[in-house]
């Protein structure tokens, strides 16, 4: 039988295989995957490297093992796009300036879409954001606030401005790429340094809502993209005094 794998990096080429097989539609969730032995053996390969392809599916949340079910493949959801973002830009620290700009435009897009579809109850819910990081961050320069509580607030006013664009792509995006950041310690280094930064955020904040408030639709985006720009730039000082 002739191997439809490869014998180079082979745990590597089985996960290429199944994920090619999933972008032309020949696998579609909820599909059961061949048992261990038989698939094993239709591509011509041992058993090991089957399994560490099918362990690295299930971390991404691609497939869904099932205990004495079997393999399938799972529903597509932000949450294993997030796993294999945080992957990468875990494993490579270059890609926090990719990050960065993926933010400006999506986020900026969004902040734009905001501004056109944005109900009263989106707009109230950015201004009860923007107060409650603005009353949050006095207690935070004293030390009585947790970083990780600054770091949501701040995360919440960014989804309640995806959420007014009612558009489920950003929504999911800007989760993703703000838990990406997080778990990349992009953000701690310069709020944990300079905790009055926040003050910042909560001025940029305020235009953003301001300008969906009033349907300004270039001004939203400027707005959000400016504010972003500021966070990578005082990052990328921090970074460079290490």
């Amino acid at each position: 039988m002739s191997s439809i794998i490869q014998k180079t990096s082979v745990s590597q080429q089985v996960l290429d295989y199944i994920l090619d097989r999933i972008d032309r539609g020949e696998l579609k969730r909820g599909d059961r995957l061949p048992v261990e032995r038989e698939f094993a053996e239709r591509l011509g390969i041992s058993r090991a490297p089957l399994r560490e392809a099918i362990a690295a599916l299930t971390a991404m949340g691609i497939v869904d093992r099932r205990q004495g079910d079997g393999n399938y493949i799972a529903g597509s959801s932000p949450e294993a796009l997030g796993r294999i973002l945080r992957t990468y830009a875990i494993l490579d620290h270059g890609l926090a300036a990719d990050l960065f700009e993926a933010r400006a435009l999506v986020e900026g897009a969004a902040a734009r879409l905001a501004a056109r579809s944005a109900l009263p109850e989106d707009v109230d819910a950015l201004y009860e954001e923007i107060e409650r990081m603005e009353e949050a961050i006095p207690a935070y320069i004293r030390g009585e606030k947790r970083l990780a509580d600054m770091l949501l607030l701040d995360d919440l006013f960014h989804l309640r401005c995806a959420a007014a664009s009612h558009n489920q792509f950003y929504i999911q995006f800007v989760n993703i790429v703000h838990t990406a950041g997080t778990d990349m310690g992009l953000y701690e280094r310069t709020y944990g340094r300079h905790p009055e930064k926040y003050y910042d955020s909560v001025d940029f904040h305020r235009q953003v809502a301001d300008a969906i408030a009033s349907r300004d639709e270039d001004g939203a985006e400027d707005a959000m993209r400016e504010h972003i720009e500021s966070i990578r730039e005082t990052t990328e000082e921090d970074a460079a005094e290490e």
